[in-house]
């Protein structure tokens, strides 16, 4: 997760560059950016006062380190003007969505490429650019003049053509050598995203960020957020670049994972690396219409203060509405429903009031041509029953039962049988979960033997549990 910052300096609008105010602008990934000023930055008569409302697209400073800073699409939430011994005194409070570290913008915020950084991106890539050799290595008692070098080889990165992109997973490593005490290596890994042409815009790279954020998510079987976001922008007319750091809120102060045990996660690069641009095209491609179905599993697997029911019905939505998404799910044509239900509609008796005409026309006629969850469920067990049927848990035999349950919790009919009760959804949750993970990971192009090794260790610990 990015870090706290403070930044202090003065500050201006881009149109009044004359006219800078001191003040400090603060960062923190909860609560957002929001900038205290010792003055205002427009006295416009328009504006004064706390009750009317300022909105400047572009805030520009400059920190006491000399540091360029842009806060953007920002609202002042304080004002305030006082008077002692006859001296005005005015100060003023700011909110904004974002801060950018590095550069000035005036229009609209855009880079030549964009990188991001996760948590556990590097543990999950198991690549390592460091080699030792040396005489020490052979064993037995150290003695002078025995030798034990280390030394460090950047790795390739590795590349995903996308739509309209470039995906690059970057190595790189930061080195501490001291005369003495000791040398450190710490390696890291990135993924940059370079436009085909032209550049990359602000609401593209954090749209970037959050589908790759699933994806890491997901891979790992650990909720991460981004730990950093760069955007570059490159130099035309002198060598060199200049990154901006990009600042804004998640809205939460989650505590990051720092550790990721390679079989307990779902994947890893080594499983996908000779796939990777499909497997990350596959990605890209499906998660536009999947991204319901994402929140929905994400919410569940992340919250471990959600009820049990609840949980239940997150997981039976999200199974239904990827099954509707990917495979669709109709009993008839659309040509040939649409005249079967112009027949039934026609047919309903005139001595039925309008709100149970309505009811049939509106509801139980006009989704009868939809698979029902128990279809559904059961196309789902059938086509992934070679991963499924190795798991510790009959996934097949709990249709019924997931579909019965789900059906009481929707409606509370004491008639429906046979369910379980509420206390005892536990069993039912890791079936729900077992068919939504093979379907996600299957989806993803995932290799199937090495679903069925990453779910088998998983669930077998989870049912012991």
């Amino acid at each position: 997760m990015i870090e706290e910052r403070e930044f202090r300096g003065y500050w201006w609008l881009p149109e009044n560059s004359d006219e800078k105010v001191g003040g400090i602008a603060s960062f923190s990934p909860s609560d957002g950016v929001f900038l205290e000023l010792f003055s205002a930055l427009n006295e416009d008569p328009e504006y004064s006062g706390s009750d009317n409302v300022f909105r400047p697209d572009f805030i520009h400073g400059i920190t006491t380190e000399g540091e360029k800073v842009t806060l953007a699409n920002c609202i002042r939430g304080g004002y305030s003007l006082s008077s002692s011994q006859g001296t005005e005194v005015t100060s003023s409070k700011y909110q904004a969505i974002s801060l950018l570290s590095g550069a000035h913008f005036t229009e609209q915020v855009s880079f030549d490429r964009f990188r991001v950084q996760f948590p556990l991106l590097t543990k999950w890539s198991g690549i390592t650019g460091i080699n030792y050799s040396g005489s020490v290595l052979e064993g037995g008692e150290v003695s002078a003049g025995d030798t034990f070098e280390v030394t460090y080889e950047f790795p390739e990165s590795i590349t995903a053509d996308l739509d309209d992109v470039e995906l690059k997973l970057i190595f790189n490593a930061d080195f501490n050598m001291g005369r003495v005490g000791g040398v450190s290596i710490d390696e890291k890994a990135y993924l940059d995203i370079i436009p085909d042409s032209g550049q990359i815009s602000y609401e593209e790279s954090t749209d970037y960020s959050e589908i790759l954020q699933d994806f890491i998510t997901l891979a790992t079987g650990k909720e991460v957020q981004a730990s950093m976001m760069v955007g570059r922008l490159e130099q035309d007319e002198q060598p060199g670049n200049t990154d901006v750091e990009i600042f804004f809120s998640t809205g939460s102060d989650l505590k990051l994972p720092d550790s990721l045990h390679p079989r307990k996660a779902n994947f890893v690069l080594s499983d996908i690396v000779e796939d990777f641009s499909e497997v990350m095209n596959n990605w890209f491609e499906h998660y536009e219409e999947l991204e319901p179905v994402y929140n929905l599993y994400f919410s569940v697997q992340y919250n471990s203060e959600m009820y049990l029911q609840n949980q239940f019905l997150s997981l039976t939505q999200a199974i239904e509405t990827y099954h509707r998404r990917e495979i669709g799910g109709q009993y008839l044509s659309d040509d040939d429903f649409e005249e079967f239900y112009e027949e039934l509609c026609e047919n309903i008796p005139g001595r039925f009031d309008e709100s149970f005409r309505d009811h049939l026309e509106q509801g139980t006629f006009k989704y009868a041509n939809e698979y029902s969850l128990r279809k559904r469920l059961s196309q789902l067990v059938s086509e992934q029953e070679n991963i499924l049927k190795e798991l510790p848990m009959d996934v097949e035999a709990s249709v019924n039962e997931i579909v019965n349950t789900r059906n009481y919790l929707t409606h509370y009919d004491e008639g429906i049988s046979p369910r379980v009760d509420t206390d005892e959804l536990h069993p039912l949750i890791l079936r729900l979960r077992a068919i939504l993970e093979t379907v996600l990971l299957s989806n993803l192009g995932i290799p199937e033997d090495q679903i069925v090794e990453r779910l088998q260790q998983r669930f077998s610990e989870l049912t012991i549990s």
